[in-house]
């Protein structure tokens, strides 16, 4: 299992690999332990960011790390001495399977350093490797002595000429294809528009491919969603991926920034649309059909507003059985969020996370709702606001996109947006507001803990107009690391919000109360990882109920076994639908 929350460990040494590149080396036993070519670890630079980095070698209990200087946090990092103290947690990823004997290694700049730890590994294993690394130059060539020292056929390419094959690797790669085409596996690990030139030879040639892909990532273990490509989660279900799996993606096409905004790699490139996925029907479960506020469910299982902000990560949820799909909260303006750290584990099955809320403005999201559409499962469209004005924009842009439902994040308690639900007048005026403008799309209000009076705000709000009440965003949390007494959270305040297991007996006794007072009805939140907890939320009062973290430790696999579990329950107590059970506590 990997490390899930930042370690602090004393840099052991420093090395300039090349012009742009040092390599770091840490004495960390429990990530090098675990670790495996093609991973990556996320290095905490205290007090200014954290940025995913490749794991270029393992020796015993130490690992090394392959830094390019390419930013502030890695010019910061190149300042570093030894001894300092960095963070790290991890491995993370789905790293290299090296399969057959005999392997080409491509790699571009500073992309060549994963591979290393890929060469010395199936070197050790018999395999005979060739490795063709490109730079644009001599100086920028990476690690050409270990590759050869580890016993492996070293070419090499550079666009000037000053060392080996004149031009790109790409280039040396198609020529020696031409000389030499019995490889059983291409390994490669480079600039975008070089991995879809490896994948376009290797495809004519017949020789199966993976590659490394880089992305934007923020939380490094599946939960936010803002390293996607096509669907998939390049921390998780990458960053390694066979080359048949992108076909189809924006692989070569397009990429995102840390809003989540979809950008051209290409500037020429001018199309931004996903290949569409293909219609989805989901599954006839009549144990388990659902209404609410006028809208038939399939069933009332769906994800958490903030894991996954594409629609075609959205999308796989509902292939993978979710009943309903609920957007990231996207506001009026185009926004990053913060630096990171920004979502880590506090204890088992518990984490703090401050996104900052990232999300590309509501102008720029049709291009998500148009993908995710196609999964025909309900679609609820999480939104936040400042002001009476700004929230009218985002609902008026809101209502051209045709969803089923607006969930309105009031709760957001680590952003200048926390004092929202904390002026219930301003909250009234704002549900009064947007009730008016996407009429007859219901709407419902997102709460957290934070408050004193859930109730009496529900209340409140019942009567501005909600149709709906989710209930429990995530509670206030300022973790501090012990060693240096700074906050991790790359937050600027600190805070953050907790989420997980140890929210599950209050937000169980939150909908409890909630449903004696409020006639509209509730969508349970927060800390959902079974059917148990399901069953203990309609219980006390909930009829829709949305999984967030559980699927960083169980993946999408949770929704079908949630259903499966729940059917068992329904079917062996003589349940006829879901529905029966909401309230039940209540009738005790």
């Amino acid at each position: 299992m990997p490390l899930n929350a930042p370690v602090l460990h004393p840099i052991h040494s420093i090395e300039e690999a090349n012009s742009e590149v040092k390599t770091f080396v840490f004495r960390a036993g429990a990530i090098a332990g675990e670790s495996e070519p093609g991973q990556f670890v996320m290095v905490w630079n205290p007090g200014v960011d954290e940025i995913p980095v490749s794991i270029a070698d393992v020796r015993g209990e130490h690992i090394e790390l392959a830094i390019a200087d390419r930013g502030d946090c890695t010019h910061n990092l190149h300042n570093k001495q030894v001894g300092d103290l960095i963070g790290l947690r991890g491995p993370y990823g789905r790293g290299f399977r090296i399969d057959g004997s005999r392997i080409c290694m491509v790699g571009g700049g500073y992309g060549t350093a994963p591979l290393l730890f890929a060469a010395k590994r199936a070197r050790r294993d018999g395999k005979f490797v060739t490795v063709l690394a490109g730079a644009r130059k001599e100086s920028e060539l990476l690690y050409v002595d270990e590759f050869m020292d580890a016993g492996c056929d070293m070419r090499v390419a550079t666009e000037d000429g000053s060392a080996g094959f004149k031009g790109t690797v790409t280039g040396l790669l198609s020529a020696t294809l031409e000389e030499d085409d019995e490889f059983d596996l291409v390994l490669a690990c480079g600039p975008e528009l070089m991995l879809k030139r490896v994948c376009e030879l290797t495809k004519r040639a017949g020789i199966h491919t993976q590659v490394s892909i880089e992305r934007i990532v923020k939380c490094g273990c599946g939960a936010c969603g803002s390293c996607d490509i096509g669907g998939y989660r390049v921390c998780t279900d990458g960053p390694v991926f066979d080359a048949a799996e992108l076909e189809g993606t924006e692989f070569g096409c397009w990429t995102r920034t840390k809003s989540g905004r979809r950008i051209p790699i290409q500037s020429q490139i001018n199309d931004l649309r996903s290949v569409p996925s293909p219609v989805f029907t989901p599954d006839y479960e009549p144990m388990l059909e659902t209404e609410l506020c006028g809208i038939r469910f399939p069933n009332p299982i769906a994800n958490a507003a903030g894991f996954g902000i594409s629609g075609k990560l959205l999308y796989r949820y509902a292939v993978a059985g979710a009943g309903a799909l609920v957007t990231k909260s996207v506001g009026l303006r185009e926004q990053e969020g913060y630096p990171n750290p920004t979502f880590f584990e506090l204890a088992p099955q518990t984490y703090v996370n401050a996104m900052g809320l990232p999300n590309p403005g509501i102008t720029n999201y049709g291009l998500e709702i148009e993908d995710v559409k196609r999964a025909n499962v309900p679609l609820i469209l999480s939104i936040f606001g400042r002001g009476v004005e700004e929230c009218r924009l985002v609902a008026k842009y809101a209502t051209k996109y045709q969803v089923d439902m607006i969930e309105f994040n009031a709760s957001c308690p680590h952003t200048d947006f926390v004092s929202m639900e904390n002026n219930p007048r301003l909250l009234r005026s704002i549900i009064k507001a947007i009730r008016d403008i996407v009429h007859p799309v219901p709407i419902a209000v997102k709460l957290s803990p934070n408050i004193g009076d859930i109730p009496g705000l529900a209340m409140t709000l019942e009567r501005a107009g909600a149709d709906a009440i989710t209930v429990i965003n995530t509670v206030l949390s300022r973790p501090i690391d012990s060693t240096l007494d700074i906050p991790v959270l790359g937050n600027p305040t600190g805070y953050g919000g907790k989420s997980g297991r140890a929210l599950t007996s209050g937000g169980k006794q939150v909908v409890f109360e909630l449903y004696r007072e409020v006639k509209i009805p509730i969508i349970a939140v927060g800390g959902i990882f079974s059917a148990k907890d399901v069953i203990d939320y309609a219980r006390n009062g909930a009829r829709l109920f949305q999984i967030g973290s559980a699927l960083v430790t169980q993946g999408y696999g949770i929704f079908r076994r949630i259903k499966s579990d729940l059917n068992d329950f329904l079917d062996a107590n003589g349940y006829k639908n879901i529905c029966e059970l909401v309230g039940e506590a209540h009738r005790d």
